[in-house]
C-alpha cells in the first residue's frame, strides 16, 4: 500500500510514529510523512532546517516532507501560532501532492488541527481517512484553562466533532476514549477501535541494591497534566522515613514550580530533579530505579488517558506505584503490575510509597506481571498486527 501519514511531530523529535512509519516500510509499504519543522524538544527550529533547508529527506525508507510552522518557543501565543501555521501549511501541501495514495492517516497528538491535512488529501483523492487518536479534543483545551463556556472551546468542539466524524475509522490509544468520542463528539462507536500504544523495550537488568537506598523514578514531561506536585507532597508526608530517594527526569512548564514546592516542603534532600536527558542516558539512569512513579491529574477527560510511559515502565522489570485513574488504572489493576491510588491523592500515594520501602520483596511479583503484560500486549509487533488489520480492512473494501 502507498500510505500518507500526517503528524506534526516526526524525527528527529522522539515520537512513536517514527517507529510506526519505519515498520510500515519494512513490511512492504510505501510511506510518505508530512510533518512540521523539528522544534518540539527545544521550542526553536534548528539552523539546519531554516531557510527552506532540509525540507525533504529520507528516514529509514520513509519519504518525509517538512512544511512551514512558527516556532513553538514558549507561551500560549506562540503555541497557538505553531499549531495554526502547521495546519495551514500542511493542508496546502497535502492538496498539492500529485502522488496517488491508498490511505491517509493522521497520527493525532495535540492539536486535532493536524488532522486537517490528512482529511484534505483523502477528500481530494477519494481515499480512506483514518485517525489514530492519542489526545482528546476539545478536552485537551481544559489543561490550558480554557473551559467549556469559552468561545475558543466551543469553536474547537465544533471543529473536533466535524473532523472526527469525517474519518472513516478512528483508532484510540485508551479504551475510555471511545465513550468520550461517542458522547461528546457524536462519533459512531462502530467506527472506533482500540489499538494501545507500543513501547520500546527497556528490559532492564535486575537491580543491584548494594547502596541500601531504594530509588523511585519518574521520567517525562513535567506539566500541569502530569501532576508531579502530587509526588512532592507525598514525599513530604514521609520525612521521617529513611532508605529511599525519588529521581525525576525531564522538564516542562511546571518544573520550576515543583522545585520550589520541594524546597518549601523541605524535601529537597529526598527528591532530585535531573532535568531533561536523552533517551539513551535515561535508560541508563533507570537501571538504578527500584520502582517507577506515575501520576496524572484527575480532572476532566485528561484522566482517561493511559500515558505512553506506562507501557515503557512495564517493559523495564520494575513495579509501578501510581496515583492515576482512567485507562491507566485499568491496565495497572488488570495486569497486576503495581499499586494504584486515586489521582491527586498524595496521602494515599505516600502510604503506597511507604509500603514499598518497608516491604520491597512483595513487589517483585508486580515487576514480573508488568513485564509479562508488556510482552503480550505492548510490543511494536503487537501494535503493527492490530494496525495492519485495520489498514487491510480498507484495502479489501476498495
Amino acid at each position: 500500500m502507498n500510505i500518507l501519514i500526517v503528524s506534526q511531530h516526526f524525527y528527529p523529535d522522539s515520537f512513536r510514529v517514527n517507529e510506526i512509519a519505519t515498520e510500515l516500510v519494512k513490511r512492504g509499504n510505501k510511506v510518505t510523512v508530512i510533518t512540521s519543522l523539528p522544534d518540539y524538544a527545544t521550542g526553536r527550529v534548528p539552523k539546519e532546517c531554516k531557510g527552506l533547508k532540509n525540507r525533504k529527506f529520507n528516514f529509514n525508507g520513509v519519504n518525509v516532507i517538512r512544511t512551514f510552522s512558527v516556532s513553538r518557543r514558549s507561551g500560549v501565543l506562540f503555541r497557538a501560532l505553531n499549531y495554526a501555521s502547521f495546519c495551514i501549511s500542511s493542508t496546502l501541501k497535502a492538496k498539492m501532492l500529485k502522488e496517488r495514495f491508498d490511505l491517509a492517516i493522521c497520527y493525532q497528538t495535540s492539536p486535532v488541527l493536524m488532522a486537517n491535512a490528512a482529511r484534505a488529501a483523502a477528500n481530494k483523492q477519494k481515499i480512506p481517512f483514518i485517525v489514530y487518536c492519542l489526545d482528546l479534543w476539545p478536552e485537551c483545551l481544559k489543561a490550558w484553562g480554557v473551559g467549556e463556556g469559552n468561545p475558543l472551546f466551543k469553536l474547537m468542539h465544533s471543529y473536533s466533532k466535524r473532523i472526527y466524524n469525517r474519518a472513516d475509522a478512528i483508532a484510540v490509544s485508551s479504551k475510555p476514549f471511545t465513550d468520550y468520542l461517542s458522547n461528546v463528539n457524536g462519533v459512531k462507536k462502530s467506527k472506533i477501535c482500540y489499538i494501545p500504544q507500543h513501547s520500546d523495550d527497556m528490559n532492564l537488568p535486575i537491580k543491584d541494591n548494594s547502596d541500601g537506598i531504594l530509588h523511585l523514578a519518574f521520567g517525562g514531561n513535567i506539566g500541569s497534566v502530569q501532576n508531579i506536585d502530587c509526588i512532592v507532597k507525598a514525599v513530604a508526608e514521609l520525612k521521617e522515613l529513611t532508605g529511599f530517594m525519588v529521581d525525576i527526569y525531564g522538564d516542562g512548564s511546571e518544573l520550576e514550580n515543583c522545585k520550589k514546592l520541594a524546597n518549601e516542603l523541605n524535601v529537597q534532600n529526598k527528591i532530585i530533579f535531573h532535568g531533561r536527558v536523552d533517551r539513551e542516558r535515561l535508560w541508563q539512569e533507570y537501571k538504578r530505579a527500584d520502582a517507577f512513579l506515575l501520576t496524572l491529574r484527575a480532572e476532566d477527560g485528561i484522566g482517561l488517558t493511559a500515558p505512553a510511559k506506562l507501557q515503557e515502565y512495564m517493559s523495564g522489570n520494575r513495579p509501578i506505584i501510581a496515583a492515576i485513574g482512567g485507562a491507566a488504572e485499568e491496565i495497572i489493576s488488570s495486569s497486576g503490575c503495581g499499586v494504584c491510588v486515586p489521582a491527586g491523592d498524595y496521602k494515599a500515594l505516600a502510604t503506597a510509597i511507604e509500603d514499598f520501602v518497608l516491604n520491597e520483596l512483595k513487589y517483585k511479583k508486580f515487576a514480573e506481571n508488568g513485564r509479562k503484560h508488556f510482552e503480550e500486549n505492548f510490543t511494536l509487533d503487537k501494535f503493527m498486527l492490530s494496525l495492519e488489520q485495520l489498514l487491510k480492512s480498507f484495502e479489501r473494501s476498495k
